[in-house]
């Protein structure tokens, strides 16, 4: 019989985002959305793109119409694809269809939660397949089509080596380290691996994280970020490929070896020695999974784990999309074994493989003698509340 997967919940404010019958973000009206069918210019409704509405209360809930606008070829049709609520519906991408308005624009208006903070990219061709997401290729291919928002100035890069817009909602969590204040760089060491090289970021040397996929986080400024609160000394441990992280990051026998032979060694030659106590180890999804593996397996080299959407349903040979439901390798292998460390874990309301498995792993791991506490956020599989949530754990430490 299937094992089934427990619970523990810690913060079950967040209720994400509200459906409609299709699947999809339930649609609204709003007026700058009735302006643009009227050919008035979007840059004279507003000077801020996406436009927030004042709230509105829907079924007990307090929801903001949220009007996008896209330019599009004359003919070519838009969808508007928002990181894990798009996702929710790609066999039927109809809900993210935009309205064609007067100007050659293209709009559509959701009623979303206050406090989401999401990735979005809009999608335009001659003829978008209605079932594009059946196929990994076909929703591949809506990835390719995807472009940011030329009127929102706030973008992220992505893990496909693109650029995505943010969505911040008014109750969106924010953190000071992504201020836009200017500061200076501060001191970096490159450190030589066998195929990579890491960076290490020095700053508070009475603490060290070391973060996995970090060039990713690179790209997302982490330095500056870490500069603005007086963060830890990081070390930012890179990928690779794709397909090098599918192998590395979830296979502890893989794993393990590179950091305990390559990446602390040098590290530590750096650094002036190594510390598990007061080192903390981070990813996000297959980074996650990776960080959790890391403090259950070997705490000698890490105390504690900020866990981010971590790929707990991931079994040994299976494929990268296992089963709704799943119970993975890690959270199985808890049964009966004593643990110690402390795991902060983290999951979005828009991810629904992974947030049930984040809570799977929470009550596993307390079972079995770790201190581990989840917390939710109104998103996706995104880095656009990874990098908010990320320095909510640090404060927390």
């Amino acid at each position: 019989m299937e094992e089934t997967m427990p619970t523990a919940v810690d913060d079950a404010e967040p209720h994400g985002v509200p459906r409609d019958a299709a699947g999809g973000p339930i649609r609204s009206d709003a007026a700058a959305h009735e302006r643009l069918r009227r050919g008035i210019h979007p840059d004279r409704i507003s000077a801020s793109w996406p436009v927030i509405g004042e709230p509105i209360e829907q079924d007990g809930r307090m929801l903001h119409p949220v009007t996008f606008v896209a330019e599009a070829v004359a003919g070519h049709e838009v969808m508007v694809h928002l990181n894990g609520v798009t996702d929710a519906h790609r066999e039927n991408i109809v809900p993210a269809l935009m309205e064609p308005v007067a100007g050659g624009r293209h709009a559509l208006t959701y009623l979303l939660p206050a406090d989401l903070r999401v990735s979005y990219r809009f999608a335009a061709d001659a003829s978008l397949p209605r079932d594009a997401g059946r196929t990994r290729e076909g929703w591949r291919r809506i990835h390719e089509l995807g472009r940011t928002d030329p009127r929102n100035p706030d973008t992220i890069p992505n893990p496909l080596g693109t650029m995505s817009s943010v969505l911040t909602m008014p109750r969106a969590p924010r953190h000071p380290a992504w201020d836009a204040a200017a500061v200076d760089e501060p001191p970096l060491s490159t450190v030589h691996l066998s195929e990579h090289a890491a960076t290490v970021v020095h700053g508070d040397p009475s603490r060290v994280l070391m973060l996995f996929d970090g060039e990713w986080w690179e790209q997302l400024g982490i330095a500056a970020a870490l500069v603005r609160v007086g963060g830890p000394t990081t070390v930012l441990v890179p990928s690779g490929s794709l397909a090098r992280r599918a192998q590395l990051l979830p296979d502890p026998e893989r794993l393990l070896p590179h950091l305990l032979d390559e990446v602390v060694p040098a590290v530590a030659a750096v650094i002036g020695g190594w510390d598990a106590a007061r080192t903390v180890v981070a990813g996000q999804s297959l980074g996650g999974l990776a960080a959790a593996l890391t403090v259950c397996l070997r705490p000698d080299i890490a105390g504690t784990a900020i866990v981010q959407s971590g790929s707990f349903p991931h079994r040994a040979g299976q494929s990268l999309r296992p089963p709704a439901g799943q119970v993975g390798d890690l959270v199985r292998s808890l049964a009966g074994s004593r643990i110690q460390g402390r795991f902060l874990v983290q999951a979005g309301t828009e991810e629904p493989a992974l947030l049930p498995a984040a809570e799977a792993f929470t009550a596993a791991a307390r079972r079995a003698g770790g201190d581990a506490a989840l917390r939710v956020y109104t998103g996706g599989h995104d880095f656009a509340w990874w990098r908010i949530g990320l320095f909510d754990a640090l404060d927390a430490l």
